[in-house]
């Protein structure tokens, strides 16, 4: 019961504060920092949820209607990148194995802090996911294609979109 209510508090002080919203099933937050994938899923914890899992088309579609609320502060957002001209938020998916070399043929899985969760559901930007380089076992989600999952770098940098279900 206490980390319910420990969980509604932060939540409902996340939203006071104009740091989270709720769209339809769930509360979503952005930590406005640009971090690595590793410091994004501490980050969120920290803030009371966890890093975005997407279950279905609905909840693909609530966390991009979020993202574009987000998008629309333009260049004054901590979340745009300049030297790319792009947002990007990490969302929990990870291969399996990531840490290990020759890990691109390794499916992708949702981490929590409970541990690994099958992806039901993926809706992938044109291409993807494709581990450029060898070396791409984290997913976000960019406005370069309507925030869609990508693979990525797991230490590349940027914004962390988290999620408290209610």
């Amino acid at each position: 019961m206490f980390k319910l209510s420990l969980l509604l508090l932060i939540s409902s002080h996340l939203v006071a504060s104009g740091k989270a919203e709720m769209v339809k099933n769930y509360f979503y937050g952005i930590v406005h920092k640009q971090v690595d994938w590793k410091d994004a899923f501490t980050l969120c914890q920290d803030a009371g949820g966890i890093l975005a899992t997407i279950m279905s088309p609905d909840e693909s579609q609530e966390a991009r209607e979020f993202l574009y609320t987000e998008k629309a502060k333009g260049s004054k957002s901590p979340c745009f990148i300049p030297r790319i001209s792009e947002f990007q938020f990490w969302i929990a998916g990870q291969r399996r194995g990531v840490d290990q070399p020759n890990f691109c043929s390794r499916p992708f899985f949702w981490k929590t802090p409970e541990g690994e969760l099958y992806m039901p559901f993926t809706d992938w930007s044109t291409g993807q996911p494709d581990c450029s380089g060898g070396n791409e076992g984290c997913l976000q989600m960019t406005d370069v294609s309507g925030f869609k999952m990508n693979d990525i770098r797991c230490d590349a940098l940027m914004c962390a979109l988290c999620q408290i279900g209610i």
